[in-house]
């Protein structure tokens, strides 16, 4: 497997992003890997590494780039309040921008493949990813959305608004009993 970490500049300031594939064969599909509110960590480093492990070009962005070049949360009450700082100050059009940056930069690599495109969105990303794939929708194709919360909300922003415009598959993952995802937004998607 070939690692990297690279950073990528937004405009916004530099997204730092581990980036994960095969050493042979390619070019490989993308998928971009969207961390959840504790940050951008090695467990998460993991997960991309067996998508890698599966054939796939894995681009791993920290989202809190704006905010701090690495956080990961350590579980404290004090380490969950800037969790939460980070996370609510992030919308779905900032990541959806980013989304479209790492796109960009996926290109410049011949070892990734120039086509369609994937998207996780896991927990705090769910959302972030059901947005990418409407407003990217002539790249991300598949998506899904592991244990992803306000995916249906009373916000004008919210992702599941602009789900007319999604040109591929996506799959909601959602855990039977979630404190962060009720029933009832899981019923809302379902209709």
């Amino acid at each position: 497997m070939f690692e990297n970490e690279i950073t990528i500049n937004t405009g916004e300031g530099q997204m730092n992003t581990f980036i994960v594939h095969p050493d042979e064969d390619g070019p490989h599909p993308v998928i971009l890997f969207l961390m959840d509110a504790p940050g951008k960590r090695e467990e998460l480093h993991q997960m991309a590494r067996r998508i890698a492990a599966c054939g796939y070009w894995v681009m791993l962005p920290n989202l809190y780039y704006r905010r701090v070049e690495e956080f990961v949360s350590d579980g404290t009450d004090k380490s969950r309040e800037i969790m939460f700082e980070h996370k609510n100050s992030l919308s779905n059009e900032m990541v959806v921008e980013d989304c479209k940056h790492l796109l960009a930069e996926a290109l410049k690599h011949e070892t990734a493949s120039k086509g369609t495109v994937g998207c996780l969105g896991y927990c705090m990303s769910g959302p972030f990813a059901f947005a990418a794939a409407a407003e990217i929708n002539d790249r991300i194709r598949a998506t899904a959305s592991i244990h992803g919360v306000e995916l249906f909300t009373d916000s004008a922003q919210s992702p599941h608004l602009s789900s007319h415009k999604i040109k591929g598959e996506i799959y909601f993952g959602c855990a039977e009993n979630d404190e962060w995802v009720p029933t009832e937004m899981i019923e809302s998607l379902e209709k």
